[in-house]
């Protein structure tokens, strides 16, 4: 079977890896968004996703924009592919490119669909405190992961797991998947099930300010959660002193401290905690305040004394 493949990032270089490990798909074309300067220097770096093509020496194209560029659109219909196969490429897909495959442009999106549509549904998973997510190959319509079903698969969540664990844990999951998608669409003995609008629920793409938390407002498991959604990035943060005060790496043990105040910080022993809405305690173990190098908790106390009874909102 023949098929373009669109993706960006590491999760699509992921799953680009492994299908060029199935010789009955032929990759023909890599299509990626353009390269972006990073760090200070501001060069020029390939995406994850190009980075693969190239060392598989399969063409790569980075359009600046797909949905108007007719050339683009004629290069793809001239290749006759089966499948555009779509992973976290970034950008909508147009109908005109949706129509140009013989049999379908699929999608493999992180969760049971219609729940969590959009940018962030493993994330969204993490930070809602499941103990389930999954893995759903779908067929691609121009609206925003609306089209029917095709195959699901689940994958747990231990409650210690951020986004990053679970993306692991997809690695084992979703190469399978979609091979067998894509194999039994063209035996033509695959099912689908339309997705129920009427249940649908959306998640965004995350900026930083997401990362926010309130001690006041929000229980501890609330906020763990959050912090395991939001590791790696963009990571959970409060202020301390008019500083973005970033925790690095926190631990929810349950322990309740009725006698202290929500936002609170204790000093016990060797141990640092924050006392949250519902009197339930995080323990913080490294910490970085804007402008600092990030180090560990007890050592940050040492170095800032008063922080010990400060009450974070």
């Amino acid at each position: 079977m023949k098929i373009a493949f669109f993706g960006t990032p590491e999760f699509a270089w992921n799953i680009l890896s492994w299908i060029l490990e199935y010789p009955e798909i032929n990759t023909s074309l890599v299509v990626s968004q353009p390269d972006k300067p990073v760090w200070r220097k501001r060069e020029l770096f390939p995406t994850p996703v190009k980075q693969v093509a190239l060392d598989a020496r399969i063409e790569v194209i980075q359009p600046e924009k797909i949905k108007t560029n007719l050339e683009f659109h004629d290069y793809l219909k001239s290749l006759e592919l089966d499948f555009i196969v779509v992973v976290a490429y970034g950008k909508i897909i147009p109908q005109a490119i949706l129509d140009i495959p013989k049999y379908w442009c699929i999608n493999i999106h992180g969760s049971i669909l219609p729940a969590y549509r959009g940018a962030s549904p493993v994330q969204a998973a993490v930070k809602d405190g499941l103990s389930q997510t999954w893995l759903t190959t779908m067929y691609m319509s121009a609206g925003m992961d609306e089209w029917d079903m095709l195959k699901v698969a689940t994958v747990d969540i231990d409650n210690v797991d951020t986004s990053e664990d679970i993306f692991k844990k997809f690695v084992d999951v979703w190469p399978e998947l979609l091979v067998e998608t894509l194999k039994e669409i063209m035996s033509w003995d695959l099912t689908w099930t339309p997705q129920n609008h009427d249940k649908a629920t959306h998640c965004w793409k995350i900026s930083r300010e997401d990362g926010e938390v309130f001690f006041e407002k929000q229980t501890a498991q609330e906020i763990y959660d959050t912090f395991r959604a939001y590791t790696p990035w963009p990571g959970i943060y409060s202020f301390y002193e008019g500083k973005r005060f970033v925790l690095e790496e926190i631990t929810f043990n349950n322990e309740t401290t009725p006698w202290f105040m929500p936002g609170e910080v204790i000093k016990n022993e060797k141990k640092i905690w924050i006392v949250c809405s519902d009197k339930k305690i995080l323990e913080i173990q490294r910490v970085k305040l804007e402008g600092k190098k990030s180090m560990d908790c007890v050592s940050f106390v040492n170095g800032n004394r008063e922080v010990i009874w400060y009450i974070f909102k």
